[in-house]
């Protein structure tokens, strides 16, 4: 029998939030779910809550501690999870807490990371539990972790307590911290909070500080213990918040004026169209209620949606290996496929189709045995199929362990009336799209690519050819207008191995000193890194990693990389990793190879942040607009420092060049005998030699590579690899993107 565990489910405001919630906490894998929701029996989502997933309600009446512990009385679970509504946990959040709960009996509590998501899904922050300390706690009730995991025990030795109006939970966590209880963080984040679904509480200024003073009451004596601790904890940060406000009030300046001037550019250039009577759209060809083409853009060349469709197979072409399924014809399996594939079958529901090989109806295909196929391309047909659902049940049951799902979904297009009036059912938004498989084909690692935006999506339903816009209009994701998605499920039978295949740890110089960017680890520090991985993991090279079947993977697989080649990772990283017998992949750029160089961020640290005086003016061209920015003050330079970091991560290499030697020249500061260097070919030939080390390539100049030419990125990419296997002699099989900088062009 599964491990039980109960959630408690603060019902809040209610609305979309409250209903979210419950459904996610119903899709947590690995656990036995007993959910119980604080509302009143007499709200209307709370019944559904309770008809859709057998909750249990309990009002939560005037004191909210009371309603807690009744809703933990009504059930049986060995763990009690609170949960607010609007806290969206991951699949996997209560089969890792009670993992770590069940590893160490010692441990009584965890509470996950929070990933606050903003407007278009984009992470807006990640909000981690601090370091569990009772002073902490007592200085700002706000480190409370909204969702916290505990054990059933510990809440019969100490409930909630029922005589507070508010702050329960609160008082619960700081009662375990004053115990000196073990109170573990979940890295992940495992649970995510849509910030436009946040409400601001109902409670007054004036109630809610009489509540966290009937906590400090009931705990007066450990109050006065650690309030200096508090008090000065409170003070050091907002003297903090005072340096951030600063600088946000300098960027803020900096802002508005950068904002007048654009609407003041703006202003000249609408006095200009409205004097050429050109303000207004020109409609021009698409003016019209009939499209350009009724037959997808076929009579004028290559539909659109298929160019998104081909670029995402084309992402995922090594996928399109062993034995393959497609529908209707195999065309994308021959076309991504090549020699990695076995066989080819083609699925369809007519006969009479000559490239069919398997007659069958996808929602159901019991003449097809279990696990047959490595890969099934699903690309714009569960659309129009009356039940997608069970189409992707049977894929699922189709597939071998380890075998992967490549489907596409339309989220805008015409209507495919060809199938008849009741051939074509369903448009998907990508939320849509990963709902539908998650739900349908589990468990599995799932994956999502998004295409489109208005310009494609308007061009697709006006029956547009794809060969009618250039490849710049495509590169575009905009994920208002989406036109298609892309999802690839890799089928597993292991739940614990649907999610990434391992870690991958990033590192970039290993030394002390300046830090202003935070690419240094002290060595004192990357020993302890070592030990801890040596003693709880498996550290494998990364190609290791990347080809393993993933059911034959060690538990805890960890690869090490370091990026940009300094010159510490031979002398300093390496001699600790070979003593312990780990292995790295070191991803080195080639410019500095024949003499010794300096990257531009650590020559923008030593001349702002060095220590030593500058002018308390720098007056510069950024983005060919002239810019003063202030440099007086140790906060005036790293504002400015910042400012110059997005300019040069974006920029040309000459672009770039330029404006790092007039920084030289504004500052009397001298560009050679840099401090740190990348190292020099013999250098990176030496590292090389020694067992386990693996050279990777990272471009000639650590350019951003979607923000270049094509010329340029392919000069970068070709040539750098190039450059390492003729110092190496051996070949370079792993490339990492300058700054993480990737777009689909550039993959």
């Amino acid at each position: 029998m599964r491990l039980a565990v109960t959630v408690l489910l603060r019902a809040g405001d209610g609305g979309a939030p409250l209903l979210a919630t419950a459904d996610a906490v119903a899709r947590q894998r690995g656990v036995a779910v007993e959910m119980a929701v604080i509302g009143s029996p007499e709200d209307a989502l709370a019944r559904s809550v309770a008809a859709r997933h057998g909750a249990t309600i309990v009002d939560p009446g005037k004191r909210p501690g009371a309603a807690l512990n009744a809703a933990i009385r009504s059930t049986a679970g060995e763990y009690v999870a609170v949960i607010p509504g609007g806290f969206i946990p991951a699949p996997a959040l209560l089969e890792r807490a009670s993992a770590v709960l069940r590893g160490d009996e010692s441990v009584v509590a965890v509470a996950p990371d929070v990933r606050v998501l903003a407007a278009g899904g984009m992470d807006a922050a990640v909000w981690g539990p601090p370091a569990v300390e009772a002073s902490a706690l007592l200085a700002d009730p706000a480190r409370t972790p909204p969702v916290f995991i505990c054990r059933r025990s510990v809440w019969e030795r100490a409930p909630f307590d029922e005589r507070l109006g508010g702050l329960v939970e609160y008082e619960f966590w700081l009662r375990l911290a004053l115990a000196g209880a073990v109170l573990l963080p979940l890295p992940g984040p495992l649970v995510a909070r849509d910030a436009a679904a946040m409400t601001r509480s109902s409670v007054s200024d004036d109630e809610d500080l009489r509540q966290f003073r009937d906590v400090l009451e009931r705990h007066s004596d450990a109050a006065a213990v650690h309030m200096r601790t508090a008090l000065v904890e409170r003070e050091v940060g907002f003297g903090r918040t005072r340096e951030v406000h600063r600088e946000l009030l300098a960027r803020r300046d900096a802002d508005l004026a950068a904002l007048d001037r654009l609407r003041a550019e703006a202003a000249h250039h609408l006095a200009y169209l409205e004097h050429h009577s050109e303000s207004a759209v020109d409609w021009g060809d698409l003016r019209r209620l009939d499209p350009l083409s009724r037959d997808w853009g076929y009579d004028r060349g290559t539909p659109i949606d298929r160019r998104y469709i081909e670029d995402f197979l084309a992402a995922h072409s090594s996928d399109v290996r062993g034995a393959v399924l497609e529908i209707q014809e195999s065309d994308f399996t021959q076309a991504f496929g090549g020699p990695r594939v076995d066989s080819a079958d083609v699925l369809d529901v007519d006969g009479s189709n000559g490239n069919a090989t398997v007659v069958a109806d996808l929602r159901s295909a019991p003449g097809v045995p279990d696990a047959s196929f490595d890969c099934i391309i699903l690309t714009q047909t569960l659309h129009v199929l009356d039940d997608m659902a069970a189409a992707l049940r049977e894929c699922d049951r189709l597939l071998r362990p380890g075998g992967v799902l490549l489907a596409t979904f339309p989220a805008a297009s015409r209507v495919c009336l060809e199938y008849g009036r009741d051939g074509d059912f369903w448009r998907l938004t990508p939320a849509g799209a990963r709902r539908l498989v998650e739900g349908g084909f589990r468990p599995a690692h799932m994956t999502c690519d998004v295409f489109g935006n208005v310009l494609t999506t308007t061009a697709f339903l006006h029956g547009f050819a794809a060969e009618e816009l250039t490849a710049e209009e495509y590169d575009v994701v905009d994920p208002y207008f989406p036109a298609l998605t892309g999802i690839r499920a890799r089928k597993t039978s292991h739940p614990e191995r649907a999610a990434p295949r391992g870690v991958v740890l990033l590192y970039h110089r290993v030394g002390s000193g300046p830090d202003a960017h935070g690419l240094a680890t002290a060595p004192a520090e990357f020993e302890r890194h070592l030990a801890y991985l040596r003693d709880r993991c498996t550290v494998l090279p990364l190609e290791e990693l990347l080809q393993m079947p993933p059911e034959t993977l060690p538990e805890r697989p960890v690869a090490l990389t370091f990026d940009d080649g300094y010159l510490d990772n031979l002398t300093t990283a390496a001699p600790q990793l070979s003593r312990d017998a780990m292995p790295a992949t070191f991803f080195c750029t080639t410019r500095w190879l024949e003499t010794p160089g300096e990257y531009w961020w650590d020559a923008l640290e030593r001349i702002l942040d060095g220590g030593e005086a500058v002018p308390e003016l720098l007056t510069i061209a950024l983005a060919g607009t002239p810019c003063t920015l202030p440099t007086a003050t140790a906060a005036d330079r790293t504002v400015a420092m910042a400012r110059l970091h997005d300019e040069l991560v974006h920029g040309t290499r000459d672009g770039r060049d330029r404006l790092v030697a007039a920084l030289f020249e504004w500052s009397g500061r001298r560009p050679a005998d840099a401090a740190r260097r990348p190292m020099l070919a013999a250098e990176v030939r030496e590292l090389s030699r020694i067992p386990g080390m693996a050279i990777g390539a990272h471009t000639i100049s650590h350019l951003s590579l979607p923000d270049q030419p094509s010329s340029v990125r392919l000069e970068e990419m070709i040539d750098s690899r190039a450059a390492l296997e003729a110092i190496t002699g051996r070949p370079v099989r792993c490339f990492a993107y300058p700054y993480g900088a990737v777009d689909r062009a550039t993959a």
